[in-house]
């Protein structure tokens, strides 16, 4: 017979069997009415360079890993798509405001219960507008450290958007070079003059209209200077205020750092000031037995502090992933006695310029590895303390009762979060994403790196912001024999991993 039956704000007509009946009709509402609750999941979106309107990528992001993925949501969640005539269905999703972002120009969007009995909060960290007003001079200066390098010094992944700076700043200085010619009439003519105005005004109109809106923001922060300290520290002020005030909810389990571009410098910063303050201390070997036996699980993929040395890979990166994820879900939870979770369990990048540190961040690989060994940047996997015997912890100290105690150093950030790169390699100066590339040379062999290929409706002509386009075209290079290449948002969703695969497993 027929009943009424309210699941989660929707009213659902299902059919109950009569007594004795051999099987169910709605046995999948039942199921998915029955699934435990557990607490929510947290993911963070920080958006890339460009002058970004607030809301816009955690919108796009959500439709690609949540709302059109009808196998995350119960089938009662599923809502005609507003933006499709024909009305597909999509998963239900609701914008709502937080006070957490610490802008009203901001959402929440949430999501109802999900196939696992979750919920899901989706937030963007927005950055664009504290970068705004990069002048043409600082622009310049970033460009002019970006050249003034020896040929020795420049990676050969970096090699064609240096000639490709390099003839653009050219072709602005020989425009200005010629317009301030121009004032001699006596040397060129009348007409040739017009012509050097127009070609130089429409340069620098260029350089206000994209370089300032795009590369501005990576002059504005890539590199700490003087003249970039005090945005850099607004930047990170707001991302931590944010993470913290997430870390601290009782209601999330699970944070997910999603990153784009430039957005994912940013992201990699903000991981490692908040693992200075969230890692675990004070472990003591029989109090914190099962956290002491997830680190040193981790420990055996630990790297050697000369960089030099590191390998191409792991010999097991899924069994050290597992371990990374069996760390964070010991950390996720405060006690008395560790009153400061770790809940980041993935790092996720798109399109990431981290690939070029080298060259971006520091100036060159001597520099940047030199930054690592000294732990001013974190590897994947962590660098083992030489002092220590080559595990990640060092004594700190005592307890009042005279028990030695342990921390993990401020650099092993990555020994419980995972890091996933997603990437399509740049085939030209305008074909594939030529900012993107693989993270083993600069970060270690713990970073899982995975090639798509893009097509957007332009063919391959710059696919820098289509990762999560659900009109581009994407297929996985490079699939593990006799498995199919997963599609680029079937790529992103398993790196975001809503389902958390590792859950049952451990």
């Amino acid at each position: 017979m027929p009943t009424r039956r309210l699941a989660n704000g929707v009213i659902v007509e299902v059919l109950v069997p009569d007594p004795g009946s051999a099987a169910s009709p709605a046995a999948d509402l039942t199921a998915a009415e029955k699934a435990p609750r557990k607490r929510s999941q947290a993911v963070v979106v920080v958006h890339g360079m460009g002058e970004q309107r607030p809301m816009d990528t955690l919108r796009e992001f959500v439709q690609a890993v949540w709302s059109h993925d009808p196998a995350r949501a119960p089938f009662y969640t599923h809502v005609p798509d507003p933006a499709d005539p024909m009305g597909a269905k999509i998963n239900q999703s609701w914008i709502t405001p937080d006070s957490r972002t610490n802008s009203h120009e901001l959402r929440r969007i949430t999501t109802p219960y999900d196939v696992d009995g979750r919920r899901t909060d989706f937030y963007e960290l927005y950055w664009a507008d504290i970068t705004q007003g990069t002048t043409r001079s600082r622009l310049a200066a970033w460009v002019t450290t970006l050249l003034w390098r020896k040929p020795a010094d420049i990676p050969r992944d970096v090699l064609k958007l240096y000639v490709v700076t390099l003839l653009a700043t050219i072709v602005v200085l020989g425009a200005a070079l010629a317009l301030a010619t121009s004032t001699w009439q006596g040397y060129i003519s009348w007409t040739t003059g017009v012509l050097v105005t127009v070609l130089a005004s429409f340069v620098i109109w260029s350089v206000d209209q994209f370089g300032l809106p795009y590369f501005g923001d990576v002059a504005a922060y890539v590199r700490a200077e003087a003249a970039t300290v005090e945005k850099r520290a607004l930047v990170r002020e707001r991302g931590l205020k944010l993470l913290k005030r997430l870390m601290m909810d009782d209601a999330y389990d699970r944070i997910v750092l999603v990153s784009h571009s430039l957005g994912s410098i940013i992201a990699y910063d903000l991981l490692q000031i908040l693992w200075a303050d969230f890692r675990p201390r004070k472990l003591e070997a029989i109090r914190d037995k099962a956290r002491l036996k997830a680190i040193h699980a981790v420990d055996k993929a630990t790297l050697a502090a000369d960089a030099s040395a590191w390998p191409d890979s792991l010999d097991d990166l899924p069994a050290f992933r597992r371990s990374q994820w069996e760390l964070c879900r010991q950390l996720r939870d405060g006690d008395a006695d560790h009153p400061l979770p770790w809940k980041i369990s993935d790092f996720v990048t798109l399109g990431s310029p981290l690939t070029h540190s080298e060259f971006l961040v520091t100036y060159n690989l001597a520099e940047f590895r030199r930054g690592i060994a000294e732990r001013l940047f974190s590897a994947c996997p962590p660098i083992a303390d030489r002092a220590a015997g080559g595990t990640m912890l060092y004594q700190e100290g005592r307890s009042h009762s005279g028990k030695p105690q342990r921390a993990v150093h401020h650099g092993a950030v990555f020994a419980a979060t995972r890091w996933t790169n997603i990437f399509d390699r740049g085939n030209g100066w305008l074909t594939g994403d030529p900012i993107s590339g693989r993270m083993t040379e600069n970060f270690g062999p713990g970073v899982e790196n995975i090639q798509v290929e893009l097509r957007g409706s332009g063919g391959r002509v710059f696919t820098h912001r289509l990762y999560w386009s659900l009109t581009a075209s994407g297929v996985e290079v490079n699939a593990p024999a006799g498995v199919q290449p997963r599609s680029h948002l079937a790529v992103l969703r398993d790196a975001v991993d809503l389902g958390r695969k590792l859950e049952a497993e451990l």
